[in-house]
């Protein structure tokens, strides 16, 4: 039994990794709240779904995006977060938001 659904999208895109030799780079930003749970998780089960159809991944953890980064640095993210960003093929999220320590207006908007 095949528990993952194999698109065209998807096979094209282990076949261009695997062709380069490449070792996809993914940014891992845990955020608020469940995030904090859920996150490593989520980064085991897309580790063994990449195993197992020959995908080599590289995790880079970043602890912004956060309301404890907010308190400690008065914004959300650093001014640079697109050119930290911009060289991964992927960024794994988990979630964002806690209303008892930061206004939902500045978690989510940023306003």
């Amino acid at each position: 039994m095949q528990l993952i659904h194999r698109t065209p999208v998807m096979d094209r895109f282990r076949e261009s990794a695997t062709m380069n030799n490449k070792k996809l780079r993914i940014a891992a930003i845990a955020g608020d709240g469940i995030g904090l749970e859920v996150l490593p998780e989520g980064v085991r089960v897309v580790q063994a779904a990449a195993a197992r159809h020959g995908l080599e991944l590289e995790f880079e953890y970043f602890e912004w995006a956060s309301c404890d980064y907010y308190l400690k640095h008065g914004k959300m993210m650093p001014d640079d977060w697109f050119e930290q960003l911009k060289g991964f093929d992927s960024i794994f999220f988990g979630a964002v938001g806690w209303p008892e320590k930061v206004p939902a207006h500045i978690s989510l908007w940023g306003s």
